[in-house]
């Protein structure tokens, strides 16, 4: 089927109301623009993992999509692609070949070359994932040391929480929900295939890619509320403030990371709405994109 016939049938279809078409996920970029602005490169990565915790389970695949572009024309070129696999420690559990599809048959003396990868992310001007923070977690503590100091170095994005997806007319941030409802599937939970479908939210709604840049070039604060009466808990829940049991990095306390333009109004509100007027010192640590998403966030630095 040509390309005109299957447009002139996916619009008689819709055209009925009991049809919706699907494409699947491109996995080219099909551009012949001559960029007119500065250059940049973005590194899309995605994680298999064997679970969900980054600080004992093990990465199995890593995926990865360098793509150009300028801020004038847009996406330019893919620079490259690469998919691997490495062997884990410990079995792949039945639940998450499951998941995945990857078995141990697949991964059985494979190894991730960490060098290769580092060489291409090297001079990146940022990396986004779909879930930064278990990507970027991962690759922090779960890689060589050569290329977790690279990965501390670099800005990330998260393209489900650095986007605001509800303002542009979606109900959730999932990464097979919103190419749904953009009109593209894809076989889901294989490394590079997601890149791919993470870099299609952007080619088809570029507002979503100004929107992430803006949130990598954003600064945040977050705040310790610490020694915050017992009696103000549900004040501090429903502002969105998180507790902290002291057991990691931060002390035990109710904490929250705003925006650079809201960090006096919040100290403002603490010292009204919740330490009765006091002027508090409270332990404040700067978020950048450099370790936005990372543990190490969640470190004081005063």
């Amino acid at each position: 089927m040509t390309e005109d016939n299957f447009e002139s049938s996916k619009q008689v279809l819709e055209a009925t109301g009991q049809y919706k078409v699907l494409m699947r996920v491109p996995e080219s970029l099909d551009c012949t623009i001559e960029p007119t602005g500065k250059v940049f490169t973005t590194a899309i990565i995605d994680l298999e993992t064997t679970g969900l915790d980054p600080r004992n389970d093990e990465i199995i695949e890593i995926g990865i999509l360098i793509i150009s572009f300028t801020n004038e024309d847009g996406f330019i070129n893919v620079v490259f692609e690469n998919n691997q696999l490495q062997q884990p420690n410990t079995p792949i559990s039945a639940e998450i070949t499951k998941i995945t599809g990857i078995t141990n048959d697949d991964v059985a003396g494979m190894a991730i070359d960490w060098q290769q990868i580092a060489s291409q992310l090297q001079t990146v001007n940022m990396i986004i994932c779909h879930n930064a923070s278990f990507d970027r977690n991962f690759m922090e503590l779960q890689t060589p040391d050569h290329f977790r100091q690279l990965i501390e170095s670099k800005a990330f994005g998260c393209s489900s929480r650095g986007v605001r997806w509800s303002e542009l007319g979606f109900e959730g941030a999932k990464l097979e929900y919103l190419n749904l409802k953009m009109g593209y599937f894809y076989d889901g939970h294989r490394a590079l295939v997601d890149c791919w479908a993470t870099f299609n939210l952007f080619v088809q709604r570029p507002e979503a890619f100004e929107q992430l840049k803006e949130s990598v070039r954003n600064k945040e604060y977050l705040i310790c509320a610490i020694g915050a009466p017992f009696d103000k808990k549900d004040l501090l829940k429903a502002r969105r403030y998180r507790w902290s049991g002291g057991d990691d990095s931060l002390p035990k306390c109710w904490w929250i990371a705003v925006e650079e333009e809201q960090y006096q109004a919040e100290l403002d509100y603490l010292k009204d709405e919740i330490y009765g007027g006091r002027q508090m010192d409270l332990p404040t640590t700067t978020v950048t994109a450099h370790k936005r998403y990372s543990y190490r966030a969640m470190k004081m630095d005063n």
